[in-house]
């Protein structure tokens, strides 16, 4: 057998291999930095420090061992899922998981809808899910593979759901509609009270995606922001998705899927009795996984408590006040809605939105792009102070007069526009 290309037949010394790893690394934007407006979620070296720590302390441990070889990652589970449980005011009967990220909460959410309409409502014969405008795409690849079919609204209204094409949606095989907390696009909570009160008419589950949002929103209210609500205050909510990962500041991937009854969990749950080594049964998509995000998880809100987590939501929504007010004052611009969170979206009716992003993109911001309409989303961290913001409304602003005299435009190139 022939060596592989980039592998020797013979190993190396670790002091090569490393020297290799900071060449790689090089050509990287470190997730730290304040140029970056993409998916960051720092809270401050402070806190960097205690999450990673703790994820090294546990990078061994292997969370489906938490039974027998590691129960100190049991007790990490129970104690940050209650405290996403009380933050997302679920009630006592609630029932949550801790998962590898958004993605499998999210699909363990649906399989959970899918099998208890199994059970509930057998004369649908081919279920349907219906997504709003801005669901993240991760719904349609779940229900690709749980066979689920998707109605899809193709419109927003003032950049949230649009509630009459939803409601002109459901037919007698929609088990489920999910909605946002906010969703990635835009950054503006959908319309959930009214989503909740259709879905109680139609007999639907209704998802809440608080991936984004399930570390933010709860201090943006306990800070007297107007926040509408979004959680298991909502009568028809029956899952929640939240990770820790992003403004829960744990390490990646660390996430949850909270069930508003233990009952429901039953449908979550995958059992088998053919193996030969014993019964199986596992709530979770993923097997074996690595204990250190759910420690570092648990590291970070020990650290922090709900003042730390609340007063750091503090400064980065400010940051994002000041931000949203500067560009709103930069002629052509304007900032879609009024975000209630951490990320937001602008755009302009009259300027190339593309070749702003590709201008500012060529002088090391990092943001993300979007197309419908054409527009630059911008996600805020704890390094986005008002040194920083300031600085990128001040370039923003010489790049979009720039755009507007015609001395720049698209670089016409296939670049991604951030990381997300």
């Amino acid at each position: 057998m022939s060596p592989n290309n980039q592998f020797g037949q013979s190993g190396r010394s670790w002091y090569s291999i490393e020297a290799d790893l900071e060449v790689g690394c090089g050509g990287d934007v470190h997730w730290t930095s304040p140029m970056n407006f993409s998916a960051s979620y720092f809270a401050g070296d402070d806190v960097a420090f205690v999450a990673r720590e703790a994820f090294i302390k546990h990078i061994g441990d292997n969370v489906t061992h938490r039974y027998g070889l590691h129960p100190s990652v049991l007790r990490y589970e129970a104690d940050v899922l209650d405290f996403a449980c009380r933050l997302l005011n679920a009630p006592h009967s609630a029932h949550a998981t801790v998962t590898t990220g958004g993605s499998e909460s999210l699909f363990l959410a649906m399989k959970a809808a899918r099998e208890q309409a199994r059970q509930s409502r057998p004369e649908i014969a081919d279920p349907e899910i219906l997504l709003t405008h801005t669901s993240y795409p991760v719904f349609n690849k779940a229900a690709h593979a749980l066979g689920l079919n998707v109605r899809q609204v193709t419109s927003s209204v003032e950049y949230r759901a649009d509630l009459a094409a939803l409601e002109a949606a459901i037919t007698d095989n929609t088990i489920m509609m999910v909605g946002g907390a906010p969703p990635f696009p835009y950054g503006i909570v959908d319309p959930l009270e009214q989503m909740s009160q259709l879905a109680q008419r139609h007999g639907i589950w209704l998802h809440v995606d608080a991936c984004i949002g399930g570390f933010v929103l709860p201090f943006a209210e306990a800070l007297g922001r107007p926040v509408p609500t979004f959680d298991f205050r909502l009568p028809a909510c029956q899952s929640i998705s939240v990770d820790f990962h992003k403004y829960g500041y744990a390490m990646r991937g660390c996430s949850a899927v909270i069930l508003r009854d233990r009952e429901l969990a039953e449908y979550q749950t995958f059992c088998s009795g053919t193996w030969p080594a014993g019964d199986y049964s596992s709530e979770n998509m993923s097997g074996s996984r690595n204990a250190g995000p759910v420690a570092s998880a648990w590291a970070v809100i020990s650290y922090l408590g709900h003042d730390g987590l609340r007063d750091r939501m503090a400064k980065i929504l400010a940051a994002v006040d000041r931000l949203t007010e500067s560009i709103n004052q930069i002629p052509g611009l304007y900032v879609h809605g009024q975000p209630q969170g951490v990320h937001f979206s602008f755009g302009s009716d009259e300027l190339d939105m593309i070749a702003i992003g590709d201008a500012l993109m060529s002088r090391g911001w990092m943001m993300n792009l979007q197309t419908e309409p054409e527009s630059l989303l911008l996600m805020l961290s704890a390094q986005h102070d008002s040194e920083v913001v300031d600085r990128y409304a001040a370039e923003l602003g010489e790049v979009t007069a720039a755009v507007q005299q015609g001395r720049l435009g698209r670089q016409q190139n296939d670049e991604a526009y951030g990381i997300y």
